[in-house]
């Protein structure tokens, strides 16, 4: 198995760390990228777009996954460790955020 270079985390445990890096950014930002009439808003609006408290949640999140795939080293087998603690608060937290601005969009309007 390959190694990256200086920090000799196995290749294949880059690519998963890619991946989740991947499905974080997805979640987060392709739902800001499609209007509501299914138009592409123009990129640079999405990032000026966020709040000062939402980029903070990005930033958190990103550092608390990060944290936790290098404790857990979930390419060598401890997965449901990282799910449990890593994925899931990350997931439930940007979820129930998700689900409160709804809630108050619909009570505005």
């Amino acid at each position: 198995m390959g190694y990256t270079g200086v920090w000799r985390i196995p290749v294949s445990g880059l690519q998963e760390i890619l991946v989740i890096v991947l499905l974080f950014v997805l979640i987060i930002f392709l739902p800001r990228r499609l209007a509501r009439g299914g138009k592409d808003k123009k990129p640079g609006k999405i990032v000026s777009a966020l709040s000062g408290r939402a980029r903070l949640g990005v930033i958190v999140s990103a550092v608390w996954l990060l944290s936790w795939t290098v404790y857990f080293r979930p390419w060598s087998g401890e997965t449901l460790g990282f799910v449990l603690i890593a994925l899931c608060p990350v997931i439930l937290g940007w979820g129930a955020l998700w689900v409160a601005d709804g809630f108050k969009k619909n009570q505005d309007a």
